[in-house]
């Protein structure tokens, strides 16, 4: 007779299936920036990476958010990313972001619940002054900002160049240009 761990086990096993997911490359003239929130210890923080066509670091951050929920500490890795290109004259700027929630309302008129809607109209206004298009994509295919957000031990900074960046962030930059695949599990 089969154990209900077995038949769970085998139940679950045809509902899901490996999909290759790997961080692109942007469009010609574009740059892509990758945001990511994360919770350590209770509090959240966000890091973002925005890279060039080749892949090439310009900028990378990290930033200490404090007691949040997790949907406003994507949207303001989102805005603190949106920051830094306004302030480095960055246009033409492809966001990805793994939360559908964030990017249908970033992309709607709506305001959110009321912990969201200044941040939502924080982000909207940056749309005015660079050019912006959000793309939802997997985590797997956003290590390096998800490694980023899961610093400890570092203040809320800008990095401007690979050396600056912990070891760990710089191979997920290498691999990401090299478009190295990762697995992710998607229910059938």
């Amino acid at each position: 007779m089969e154990s209900d761990w077995a038949s769970l086990a085998r139940s679950v096993a045809h509902k899901w299936q490996a999909v290759v997911v790997t961080w692109t490359k942007p469009p010609t003239q574009r740059y892509k920036l990758n945001t990511y929130a994360s919770m350590v210890n209770g509090r959240m923080s966000g890091g973002g990476v925005l890279r060039d066509l080749e892949g090439r670091l310009i900028f990378a951050f990290y930033k200490e958010f404090g007691e949040k929920g997790v949907l406003q500490a994507e949207a303001l890795a989102v805005l603190e990313g949106l920051r830094v290109c306004a302030a480095k004259g960055v246009q033409e700027v492809l966001v990805e972001v793994d939360s559908a929630v964030l990017m249908s309302l970033v992309k709607s008129s709506a305001l959110g619940g009321w912990s969201h809607c200044n941040l939502l109209r924080q982000i909207r206004r940056l749309l005015d002054q660079v050019s912006v298009s959000f793309i939802h994509i997997f985590c797997e295919a956003n290590m390096a900002a998800d490694r980023l957000a899961a610093l400890q031990g570092y203040p809320s900074m800008v990095f401007d160049s690979v050396q600056q960046l912990p070891r760990e962030i710089r191979g997920c930059l290498a691999m990401d240009a090299r478009e190295f695949p990762s697995l992710r599990l998607v229910p059938c």
